[in-house]
Order: structure tokens, then C-alpha cells, then sequence
């Protein structure tokens, strides 16, 4: 995959992980169809691409953002959400912050970047705490990611759309950018494989395996002992993976938090 595929992959990959409708608007006469209509029409756009059949639940946000404990159990945190969507996900993310944390969250399809900005401003529980979620509209395959930088990141990128090489990379600089133990989690839709196999080339399915492969050798090198479990209230139903990075030394919680006063990161100085 070039640089140019991977970030028109990255710019689609949200559609994956578009929200319901009552997770954009608030609730009120016509505030539910912006968020269905976006997303409606930007998954026709790139259905071939992100394979995306339907608007992920509420269900799959609550587990993808898990790893975030009550904030009274805990130091201020910084999290990274890859691929926004429409907000299903930074939505069950915003719910969990506490006053002291920080979201960031990255989305390059401009409808998407446009839908999440006036939730910040219209839905209740994101604009609850506008102030500490800041939206990134680029590619993260374009985007610089500071070593040890998060407590916790959560990826809504379709990976089996990817190359395996381009999984791998991604994989790696998720790990690289979380504080020692920090948290990774992300999803993937049950029965892909053999749906490939029926209706896609023989390359296309030997793609998709390498790349089941890769996630299988992740999540066998970091996974946290277990799965976040299969969410069925799902079209379809998707497993959530959760890993850690490696404990390479003692860092104390909320670390990244404290790393906020980065020059690069001025935003985000308490």
C-alpha cells in the first residue's frame, strides 16, 4: 500500500465506526437525522473500502472505552481515539473523562470532522467537557505520535482493510506512543474471514489472512489476558481487543496527563 492508499484508507476508515444518530444530536424534534443521513451517505461513498454495514453501536463504544476507571479511582489520564467517526465512540469516551484528563481525538473525513465539531457544541454529554476534547482532522498515517504520550488509545480503524505491513506499523506506533502498561483497544467484526473467502480474489482473502495474523501475533505478545469480550447489540457483531503496552518501567498513573505541557502540545497545559 503507498502512502496515498494508506491515507485515503485512513480518511475512510471512520464510516467503520460511525455512531447511532441519538449519539450525535441531541435529543428533539429533527435532531437525530444529520448523524444517520452523514453517515448514510458517506458509507455508500466508501462501502468498497470499510466494509462497513451499519452504524456501530453504543454497546461497542461502552466496551472499546472500558479501560477508562471511574475518575475518583484514578490520576488524570490522556486518551487518543483514532478514527472518530461521527462520535459513537468519543461519545462513551467523553462520559469517563474526569477534570483533569485529556481527549484527543482524530478523524480525517471532513463530513465527520463537521458532525463531531457541532456535537461539541449540541450533544450533552460531549459539550460537558468540550474543553478537554480536541479534534485532529488528519491522517494517522500522517500524524507524528510523541513517544509514551497516552494513558490509553482506542482504534476504530477497519484494520483488516489494510495491508498486513501497514497493521503492523500501526500496531506498533499505538504501543510505542502509550505509557508502560498504558491501555490499546480496538475491534473487529466476527465471521470477516470466511465472508472474504466466498466473495473476494484469492489474493484479497490471503490479504485479509496475513493481516488476521498479525493481530493474532499482537494480541498473543500484549494482550491483557483476555479479550474485551464480543458485543452481539451490533451490525454485525464485533469482538473488542484489548492490549497493554509493556511495562518497561515504574511510571506512575496519569503520566501522559502530566505530559500535557508539552511545547508541541499547548492545548493541552493545565
Amino acid at each position: 500500500m503507498t502512502s496515498n492508499q494508506a491515507k485515503s484508507s485512513a480518511a475512510f476508515s471512520a464510516s467503520s465506526q460511525a455512531s447511532l444518530p441519538d449519539s450525535l444530536e441531541p435529543s428533539g424534534a429533527g435532531g437525530r437525522e444529520p448523524g444517520m443521513m452523514a453517515f448514510l451517505r458517506e458509507a455508500w461513498r466508501s462501502m468498497r473500502t470499510t466494509g462497513a454495514i451499519a452504524p456501530s453501536s453504543i454497546h461497542l463504544g461502552n466496551g472499546l472505552a472500558a479501560p477508562l476507571l471511574a475518575p475518583g479511582s484514578r490520576g488524570p489520564v490522556r486518551v487518543l481515539e483514532v478514527g472518530a467517526g461521527t462520535g459513537t465512540v468519543t461519545r462513551a469516551i467523553a462520559s469517563r473523562l474526569g477534570p483533569g484528563d485529556r481527549l484527543e481525538a482524530v478523524e480525517f473525513n471532513p463530513a465527520f470532522v463537521r458532525l463531531l465539531t457541532r456535537a461539541l457544541r449540541r450533544d450533552a454529554v460531549l459539550s460537558a467537557v468540550s474543553g478537554q476534547i480536541r479534534i485532529i482532522p488528519e491522517s494517522i498515517t500522517e500524524l507524528p505520535l510523541a513517544e509514551r504520550a497516552y494513558d490509553v488509545i482506542v482504534s476504530c480503524l477497519p484494520f483488516t482493510n489494510f495491508t498486513p505491513e501497514t497493521v503492523r506499523s500501526l500496531l506498533e506506533r499505538f504501543l510505542t506512543a502509550l505509557v508502560p502498561g498504558g491501555h490499546l483497544t480496538y475491534f473487529g467484526y466476527l465471521g470477516t474471514q470466511p465472508a472474504r473467502n466466498l466473495i473476494s480474489s484469492r489474493a484479497e482473502a490471503a490479504r485479509h489472512r496475513s493481516v488476521g495474523a498479525v493481530l493474532t501475533e499482537f494480541s498473543a505478545h500484549y494482550g491483557s489476558g483476555g479479550s474485551g469480550g464480543i458485543v452481539w447489540r451490533n451490525l454485525p457483531p464485533a469482538r473488542v481487543i484489548h492490549l497493554r503496552a509493556p511495562e518497561r518501567c515504574a511510571v506512575p498513573a496519569g503520566t501522559a496527563a502530566a505530559l500535557a505541557a508539552a511545547p508541541d502540545r499547548p492545548w493541552l497545559r493545565r
